[in-house]
């Protein structure tokens, strides 16, 4: 098992979180014209042996209105999604679906090599690979007993 610094932005980001879905899940139920709710999209963080994997959905977005920003210990997603079609206000009479910009800082548990990161995108679904850094590993070594 090994240990987890202490960040106390992970804390801070967690609450922002739970404040973003709370008021936009309230903004959606008063269906209040011209008031857009914020959206972030679902993620899975997987730790692997030898790296991480984040899967992340984004439904209706492309691959081109993606950026994926990855420091030490956490990584960040921007994009848009944009509509296919102009549709006037008026002509709505119930509109659920997000549109436009969206961010989502997702902290890491453990530093990683962000030069060899990879990321997939395939079916609505963002994979990124981060190769944990190397003083993460242990460490083994042979003791002899006298």
């Amino acid at each position: 098992m090994s240990l987890i610094p202490w960040n106390p932005w992970r804390e801070l980001q967690e609450l922002q979180d739970a404040l973003d879905r709370a008021f936009s899940s309230r903004l959606r139920q008063l269906q209040l014209p011209g008031v857009a709710a914020s959206w972030k999209p679902a993620v899975d963080v997987i730790d692997r042996e030898d790296r991480l994997v984040i899967k992340a959905e984004l439904p209706g977005v492309k691959k081109e209105d993606i950026d994926i920003l990855v420091t030490e210990d956490h990584v960040s997603l921007k994009g848009e999604i944009k509509r296919d079609e102009e549709i006037k206000e008026k002509d709505y009479f119930r509109s659920e679906r997000f549109y436009g910009s969206f961010t989502r800082t997702i902290p890491l548990p453990t530093p990683v090599e962000k030069e060899k990161t990879k990321a997939t995108f395939k079916d609505g679904i963002l994979e990124i690979v981060l190769p944990k850094a190397g003083g993460d590993k242990p460490k083994q070594i042979q003791v002899t007993i006298e």
